[in-house]
């Protein structure tokens, strides 16, 4: 069985109807029967189920998931930003050192979080169904709105925890779990990475074909689930189905202007497809991006390796995210593209953005031969951040040389570095500043430690899973 938690519905009053979907003891996916509300209660409305779905978003927002450790970690994992060497509070030094082992809690607590998060999807999903109150036209688009945020946390999770699908689609994956389980259920052994994208792909598609675009950014919605496709996509190598989506992801946005950008990614703006809001009331305000990040009020100890900031032109208006301020640390540069909204952990998270759509497209155009596209695509994004510059002429493998770098320079910080990475099983380089140096390309045996490995509390406790079960390397 899953180490995690059992897990019991309960809804409370907070203002208007809000959902708590609680956790209490320790096993997750099969939890044993509680004295709390039943679940019969719970969707006896629709107000109710919407309530319990609101609860289940609010999870994102966790630390331990997609609120802190999912997005830092996937950029202290890369070669441009790192950690400090110095009052780094000791948060986060092994996934700087890539030497996550299969006890620590970089590894146990997103798995716990995700595992979480898609128990209460299913629930919701199964749910739905009963509803006396709604019509078929409310229950498919809330039950599409929990598909998508199943899938949302299985994407997550299936690149952290799995070889890429460029790489290996055939090896293990996650524990693949689309319904309720019951106390008594059979455990689950991992299915394939081409299985986890399979349904992840199903459960997007659904959500494409109910939702609507509402403009509501803390909520997934049309444009939301077409952007995770091509997220998804982009990771199988389906180009065509990648760009097809990113078009459709950002529609009907307009990209931040750079007065926008350059005051700081801490609320949704026009171009922000989804944000994850966190505030000081939800979760532990230290424990949020703002504070690890703004050089002060928190623990301000991510730094940009000096390598990285020397790719940005002087012209280029996203070399002002750095600084140098002796007053706060001489040696590294500081970066200030996240802020807290005046206070500490209080901002938005903008999980998903119009720029990284283009960028998509133009990695997909360039895949497919599609030259002149994918130019005038990653044009649009290099032409905001440094006005007047000439549009590549690069054709080939230049060309998505260069994309990909526009990728690590738009995105930084946002929590994709890890995966680009591994989806295009690129060499690890780390130079300049960074304490921890390190040299490894896909064919050295020290590349598994790009993929985390699976929890011991898992395999301990799941009866379909041996040792030999855990990931290479580990």
């Amino acid at each position: 069985m899953i180490r995690i938690q059992r897990i019991f519905f309960r809804i409370t009053l907070l203002l208007a109807v809000t959902a708590v979907l609680s956790s209490c003891g320790k096993d997750f996916l099969y939890p044993e029967p509680t004295t709390s509300l039943e679940d019969q209660d719970v969707f006896t409305s629709l107000t109710n189920a919407r309530a319990a779905l609101v609860g289940a978003y609010d999870q994102l927002s966790a630390y331990s998931f997609d609120g802190l450790y999912l997005p830092i970690m996937a950029d202290l994992t890369g070669e441009d930003l790192m950690l400090n060497s110095t009052n780094n509070y000791n948060w986060f030094v092994p996934v700087y050192q890539l030497n996550v082992l299969p006890d620590y809690q970089y590894a146990s607590r997103p798995w716990s979080a995700g595992y979480k998060l898609i128990y209460d999807a299913n629930k919701i999903i199964a749910g739905v169904p009963q509803l006396p109150d709604a019509t078929q036209e409310e229950k498919d688009r809330l039950a599409g709105e929990a598909k998508v945020l199943r899938a949302y946390a299985m994407l997550k999770m299936v690149e952290v925890f799995a070889p890429a699908f460029s790489v290996a689609p055939d090896a293990p994956a996650l524990l693949l779990v689309t319904s309720s389980l019951s106390w008594d259920a059979p455990d689950i052994g991992r299915s394939t990475v081409q299985e986890v994208y399979d349904q992840i792909v199903a459960d997007l598609t659904t959500g494409t074909g109910v939702l609507e675009e509402t403009g509501e950014t803390g909520f997934f919605g049309l444009n939301a689930a077409h952007a995770l496709l091509a997220r998804a996509y982009l990771d199988m190598g389906e180009w065509e189905q990648a760009r097809d989506h990113a078009r459709a992801a950002y529609e009907g946005k307009t990209l931040m202007t750079i007065d926008q950008m350059l005051g700081g990614f801490y609320s949704s703006n026009s171009e922000t497809i989804f944000a994850i809001a966190y505030t000081p009331e939800d979760n532990n305000v230290y424990l949020s991006i703002p504070s690890f990040y703004w050089p002060v009020s928190g623990y301000s100890s991510m730094r940009a390796d000096s390598k990285f900031v020397e790719r940005f032109s002087q012209n280029d208006y996203r070399s002002y995210f750095f600084t140098l301020q002796e007053n706060i640390d001489p040696d590294n540069y500081l970066i200030l593209k996240f802020q807290h909204n005046q206070q500490v952990g209080n901002a938005e998270r903008i999980a998903i953005r119009a720029a990284e759509m283009y960028l998509i497209e133009a990695e997909a155009d360039a895949e497919l031969g599609d030259y002149s596209d994918a130019r005038d695509a990653l044009y649009v994004i290099q032409n905001r951040s440094y006005p007047g510059i000439e549009k590549s002429t690069a054709t080939g493998q230049e060309l998505i040389d260069e994309i990909l770098t526009e990728r690590r320079k738009e995105l930084f910080g946002e929590g994709f570095r890890w995966n680009d990475i591994k989806r295009r099983n690129l060499p690890l380089v780390r130079e300049g500043d960074h304490w921890v140096k390190l040299d490894i390309g896909p064919d050295d045996p020290d590349y598994y430690r790009l993929t985390f490995p699976i929890p011991q509390r898992e395999i301990d406790a799941n009866k379909a899973l041996e040792q030999k079960d855990q990931n290479k390397g580990y």
